[in-house]
């Protein structure tokens, strides 16, 4: 009997297997996992099945949005999501008293969400532990031959209940993690520490992902491959990190289709409350400020700080794909920083389309005014600018690479168009003094007509940061966030290895109890914030005079400016000024003016608290009336 011939094309086709993308809790509700949906996409075009499973939405169906919201928003400040779970992923164990010693703030976030400290340890002990079993029931875990946890933030504690219950009752089945929180050697550490896990992927799954998958149906190992971490043989094997995505226009549009089916099945308003839900999208990876000049606390892009991005056309498209489809005009750019060829490129046609969209993306705070125009009529009414500081000196400190002028206009410019501003106030630099932070005590008590930050505090010393990995610095005593040794396992997990946050103590720096009076200032800003009206700082211009309103505290003040002094203060609004462009700018508007009459104009503004100057530089604060400036 002759050998079946197998046709050539049929020979080389690649094995399939049928796929489960699972992301945990505690990550946000109101939109979907970008890393699930272009993994989906991706294992599609590969020809295997792709199931993503949104567990997360399941638990906030259970805990109900507000609860669920708060304790998924936190991030350092407790690790609340992970302790919840840990009892769940380790085994219990008695540590809830010395949990709540340890954490100042959990009495206080019980009292904002209207719980007790005993429901927290109710949840913990057996509410999770038996939402994990319930879990572990109601999917059909053995009709997936690999299944793949992402993990961010306080993902991990309720990825590794689920995965364990899992491993333990289907051991066939090959368990694979990925995600932020198994980068570098986090992720080793975890693969070496928890035998349930087969395999993690180090880096950028796009590419890895799917092949392993690939080489796995074939029955062949996946270990080799740049960015695959396992075992052979007792002994941990790594491929390095995964090869970072260069074309990124190839990667297609992510798939978030069992989203929206699990948020519309269990129940809009329960899964969000009053939140609308939101389109993750991405249009570049990497930093191209942090090829420059890496600033001394971030912790992001370990392996992938190269700057990387799609076409404006390919943006432009994902966007109107994904509304269309998904019928969301709700998006948020997954970037770190978003590409500045993108304002001419990609803003300027959105604006003429006139589509409602609400666009967020990570930027520069070095925005001019026109710049931000140009971005709010193009649907990005949300941004980040990386504001972490009101002074000069410390913003050199942070490798920022911008003034304290530039980030007051940027705030100026952006409120002006109506867009919101995330953005907080930093502490503890080494080389920082005290004359920079009466300084900056100044100039916040100046801004109070501006959106104010979130709050004022110490940096975190973030693994991956040059405050980490950089000698140079002067970082002493560090160690891992206490709350770490309250979730693993004593003894099995090696927490330096796994922490991202970590505790130091800084030298060079201004003790932290001398922020008293900033801090309080902030607080005082955020409240103001709360109530209405609230404090305002305007100007209503006419041919040769503009009137400047100033409620920025109870009693009012007005001031009329005529002439020349309207010229200069309106010329300075814009951006900042030196005097010679002051002079420049009156001789070819005003009929001239002389130095000194400018420098007696420029005083008096800044006396009045209407004006910021810096190095000689001047910019006004007031914002005009007219909505068409």
């Amino acid at each position: 009997m002759q050998p079946l011939e197998v046709p050539l094309e049929q020979e080389f086709l690649p094995s399939t297997s049928r796929v489960a993308l699972v992301n945990m809790p505690f990550a946000m509700a109101d939109r979907p996992s970008i890393q699930c949906g272009l993994l989906k996409a991706a294992l599609t075009r590969a020809g295997h099945e792709a199931d993503v499973y949104y567990l997360n939405v399941e638990l906030a169906a259970e805990f109900g949005a507000p609860l669920y919201s708060e304790i998924a928003r936190l991030r350092s400040d407790m690790l609340l999501g992970d302790w919840l779970f840990a009892a769940a992923a380790f085994g219990y164990q008695p540590n809830e008293a010395a949990y709540r010693e340890a954490c100042s703030s959990v009495d206080g976030f019980c009292k904002h969400v209207g719980i007790s400290f005993e429901s927290l340890c109710e949840m913990r002990r057996q509410t999770l532990p038996e939402w994990i079993l319930g879990w572990l029931e109601k999917i059909d875990w053995s009709l997936y031959s690999v299944i793949g946890f992402t993990s961010t933030f306080e993902q991990n504690a309720a990825s590794f209940a689920l995965a364990r219950a899992i491993k333990d009752r289907h051991p066939e089945a090959t368990i694979v993690f990925g995600g932020a929180n198994f980068d570098g050697d986090m992720g080793k550490e975890f693969v070496r520490a928890l035998p349930f896990i087969d395999y993690a992927v180090i880096g950028e799954g796009d590419k890895v992902f799917p092949e392993m998958v690939e080489r796995l149906a074939r029955g062949e190992s996946p270990l080799g491959l740049s960015g695959v971490v396992g075992h052979r043989d007792g002994a941990l094997v790594t491929g390095g990190p995964a090869q970072p995505v260069k074309d990124l226009d190839s990667l297609g549009d992510p798939i978030y289709d069992e989203y929206f089916a699990t948020v519309f099945r269990r129940g809009r308003e329960r899964v969000l409350g009053l939140a609308q839900p939101l389109l993750l999208f991405e249009s570049s990876r990497g930093c191209w400020w942090g090829e420059k000049q890496h600033c001394t606390f971030c912790g992001l892009n370990n392996n992938g700080m190269s700057f990387r991005s799609k076409s404006p056309e390919e943006v432009s498209g994902q966007l109107s794909r994904l509304a269309s489809q998904y019928k969301i005009v709700n998006f948020e750019a997954v970037d770190n920083i978003m590409n500045y060829r993108y304002l001419e490129q990609l803003c300027k046609p959105l604006s003429e389309e006139r589509f409602d969209y609400r666009i967020f993306y990570e930027v520069k705070a070095n925005l001019s005014p026109a710049q931000l125009r140009t971005m709010a009529r193009a649907g990005i009414r949300s941004i980040q600018p990386g504001i972490e500081s009101l002074n000069s000196h410390i913003l050199s400190l942070m490798r920022k690479g911008i003034s304290m002028l530039r980030n007051v206009r940027l705030l100026k410019w952006a409120y002006y168009y109506q867009m919101r501003v995330a953005w907080n106030l930093l502490t503890g630099f080494p080389g920082e003094t005290e004359e920079d932070y009466s300084q900056q005590l100044e100039v916040v008590r100046l801004l109070r007509h501006l959106p104010p930050p979130s709050g004022c505090g110490p940096i975190w010393l973030e693994r991956f940061s040059p405050y980490f990995f950089d000698p140079a610095f002067p970082v002493r005593d560090v160690k891992p966030l206490r709350f770490y040794r309250f979730i693993y396992p004593e003894g099995e997990i090696d927490l330096k290895e796994i922490a991202y946050f970590f505790e130091y103590r800084m030298d060079e720096i201004v003790p932290f109890e001398n922020h008293q009076e900033l801090r309080a200032t902030v607080d005082r800003w955020i409240a103001d914030w709360k109530k209405a009206p609230r404090p305002s700082l305007v100007y209503h211009r006419a041919p040769d005079w503009i009137q400047i309103i100033d409620q920025r505290e109870k009693e009012p003040a007005v001031h009329a400016l005529h002439g020349a002094e309207s010229e200069i203060y309106e010329f300075c609004g814009e951006t900042d000024r030196t005097v010679d462009a002051i002079l420049q700018h009156l001789a070819q508007h005003n009929g001239g003016a002389t130095a000194d009459e400018v420098a007696g104009a420029l005083r008096k503004f800044c006396d009045l608290g209407l004006m910021l100057e810096e190095d000689s530089r001047f910019l006004s604060l007031a914002l005009p009336v007219n909505p068409n400036w």
